[in-house]
C-alpha cells in the first residue's frame, strides 16, 4: 500500500524538496518503512532459527522481535495522525 502511495507521489512530481511538509513526510514515512522491513527480517530470522533448533524454542528471541515490531506499530500510531489527519 505504501509503495503505491510513494509511486503516485513520485509520478506527481512530489519530492523531498517540494515543501517542508513533504520533506517531513518522506523522511518520517521512509524511516518507518525501513524499520518495518528490518522488523520483518528479524522475525523471519527468528522463525528460521527456531525451526532449525527442534529441541528448545528460545522465547527471548521472539520477545525481542515482537518488542521491535510493536515499537514500529507505536511509532506509526503517532505518525499517522500527524501526517494524515493533522495536515
Amino acid at each position: 500500500m505504501k509503495g503505491v502511495e510513494y509511486y503516485l507521489k513520485i509520478t506527481s512530481g512530489i519530492s523531498l524538496s517540494t515543501n517542508t511538509f513533504f520533506s517531513f513526510y518522506w523522511l518520517l514515512t521512509g524511516f518507518h518503512y525501513i524499520h518495518v522491513i528490518v522488523g520483518l527480517i528479524i522475525l523471519l530470522v527468528i522463525k528460521r532459527y527456531n525451526q532449525q533448533e527442534s529441541t528448545e524454542i528460545n522465547l527471548e528471541f521472539y520477545s525481542a522481535g515482537a518488542t521491535f515490531w510493536h515499537m514500529c506499530d507505536l511509532i506509526w500510531i503517532i505518525l499517522f495522525p500527524i501526517l494524515y489527519l493533522l495536515f
